[in-house]
């Protein structure tokens, strides 16, 4: 809330961080907008039979389809907003108006290799750097972590999760000043998704997922019983993890499309030695 609020004061002062800012809410509510969308509209198919939970019901299929339809409807609109606003946050008359109101710099800019940062970088560097204090947040939580199947409790899951966080952050930053070990650190991090996701789909990584939710439940809830979760299916895990792997992809394409900004820059070229004439000024 804080952090809407200041953008739109922002905004409303045409300050150029702000459109930044805005750009990158806007890309959080396109991208988890939009695999929350399909996720809504696809899991009443890759979803099991609910049994009944405790002494409730079990949930009727029909119903349970038309709330996964409104809430597909609703990401929607999330969606389509987000990409409005990036669209028009990134129009030249948009861009010029922040310009106007922006400090003129007659030196090199504030990064690494003396390149101006594209914005699709900006973005991406601002994703990470906002993603890591969140990853901290769960240091101080008492939940277990789950990666390549082994699930770790207590001291080590809060480890995992403070260099998880760490390493994120310092992503992000040298994203931001257009640092190439940032940029091949996002590549070589990447790699985690798909060696997840391998796991996943074999018997034991499923039952060790299973095993996963169960404690991270049991954790939330503090030993009260839980409801099944719809999204521990291995349909939907597949699901999700596509999307994942398809959302992460946009950003590697970004990155490698933009990665002559993580290159130093080329000197100046010199000046020119001849004086100009002084027309008028001899007897």
């Amino acid at each position: 809330a804080v952090w809407f609020i200041l953008t739109l004061i922002g905004l409303v002062r045409l300050r150029s961080w702000a459109r930044y800012s805005i750009l990158v809410i806007a890309g959080l509510m396109a991208a988890f907008g939009g695999m929350s969308m399909v996720a809504s509209f696809a899991m009443p198919f890759l979803m099991p039979a609910m049994p009944a939970a405790g002494n409730q019901p079990a949930a009727d299929p029909g119903m349970m389809r038309i709330i996964f339809f409104v809430t597909g409807a609703f990401y929607g609109v999330v969606t389509a907003l987000g990409v409005a606003l990036l669209v028009y946050y990134n129009l030249a008359k948009t861009r010029a108006l922040f310009l106007l109101s922006a400090p003129v710099s007659v030196g090199p800019p504030n990064t690494s290799t003396g390149r101006p940062r594209p914005t699709a970088i900006t973005v991406i560097s601002w994703l990470y750097l906002i993603s890591g204090p969140f990853c901290l947040l769960y240091v101080f939580l008492p939940f277990p972590t789950f990666l390549f199947g082994f699930i770790m409790y207590g001291l080590t899951a809060h480890c995992v999760y403070a260099i998880l966080g760490i390493l994120t952050f310092a992503v992000g930053y040298g994203l931001y000043r257009l640092r190439e070990e940032a940029r091949i650190a996002v590549f070589a991090l990447s790699v985690l998704c798909p060696i997840n996701m391998a796991v996943l789909l074999t018997p034991w990584g499923a039952r060790q997922f299973h095993t996963y939710m169960d404690a991270f439940n049991a954790s939330m809830y503090a030993g009260q019983y839980a409801a099944p979760n719809p999204f521990a299916s291995t349909g939907a895990i597949i699901f999700f993890s596509v999307l994942v792997m398809a959302g992460l992809g946009v950003i590697l394409w970004l990155l490698h499309r933009h990665r002559v900004a993580f290159t130093p820059a080329p000197p100046p070229p010199p000046l020119p030695s001849y004086s100009e004439p002084l027309e008028g000024l001899t007897p």
